[in-house]
């Protein structure tokens, strides 16, 4: 079988016509071309590949959520021992109490549904988009990673405050994007990986800049999973237009890689917690 000429997707046995040479969703987006400055969720003009993963994740969070609900956590207004004993990020736990695991559960715990809510939103727009991009395996693991550098960040920041929420791991998202359309050569025209970069850069600034000025927001953890994101994509992203068979084991050491300088950095800041509260 022959191959999309745009995006490298599988063509079916018999391909004829207009634009043959292009899988259904290629020719759906030449009737709905991006303009320049468009929005990053006009690369995909209607929910069309199934989100698996996007969905699990959030189904995961929500699950979570309703436990925490249902195990006499106030919907509205949990307390910080509530999303502590529910795997919140906590410097003396994390760093002091060995409790390691926190770095990954604080990920899918919230603080309150209108906290849940909004990164489910962000979440699911985001991972239509990140789903038409990588592979399953690719696109789970960027997301733990760049969830577990937001939750070495904010402790090592603020080890006194709990910390909770998917907006680390949503930001690594978004730097996984950026310089994956960026630096990645996909096979869509320039001006829609132009559209799209500048879309994303702008969502990432407006929403820095809204956690700096708004208290009680974790920009630090923000800043992490950016980070993070943005040095995954940009390690991935020559990758990506390669035989996948080829690059799969290129993109697995990366995440290997990147999980190796995280585990450093989280004993870094453990000794420098460590050290503070010795004195």
């Amino acid at each position: 079988m022959a191959d999309c000429s745009r995006c490298g997707r599988k063509l079916p046995a018999f391909s004829f016509g207009k634009n043959s040479n292009l899988c259904s969703y290629c020719r759906e987006a030449e009737k709905d071309d991006i303009q320049p400055g468009g929005h990053v969720s006009q690369l995909v003009p209607a929910w069309r590949v199934g989100p698996s993963v996007t969905m699990a994740i959030i189904g995961v969070n929500v699950a979570v959520f309703l436990a925490m609900v249902l195990g006499g956590v106030s919907p509205g207004r949990p307390t910080g021992l509530d999303i502590v004993n529910w795997g919140a990020n906590f410097g003396p736990a994390t760093f002091g109490s060995g409790q390691t695991w926190r770095l990954l559960t604080s990920v899918f715990v919230h603080i309150g549904i209108i906290h849940l809510f909004v990164n489910m939103w962000s979440l699911w727009n985001l991972g239509r988009l990140a789903e038409q991009v990588f592979d399953k395996g690719t696109y789970l693991g960027s997301y733990l990673l760049c969830g577990i550098g937001a939750s070495i960040a904010a402790t090592w920041y603020q080890p006194e405050f709990p910390s909770a929420g998917a907006s680390g791991a949503i930001f690594g998202l978004v730097g996984l994007l950026i310089t994956t359309f960026w630096m990645g050569q996909l096979p869509i025209p320039a001006e829609r990986t132009q559209a799209i970069t500048r879309s994303l850069v702008t969502v990432a600034i407006v929403n820095l800049l809204y956690g700096a000025a708004v208290a009680g927001i974790s920009n630090s953890a923000h800043v992490g999973g950016l980070f993070t994101g943005l040095v995954l994509g940009g390690l991935m992203a020559p990758r990506l237009t390669r035989d996948p068979r080829d690059s799969r084991g290129g993109r697995w050491l990366i995440m290997a890689g990147v999980a190796i300088v995280l585990t450093v950095l989280f004993r870094f800041a453990k000794q420098s917690f460590l050290a503070g509260a010795a004195e």
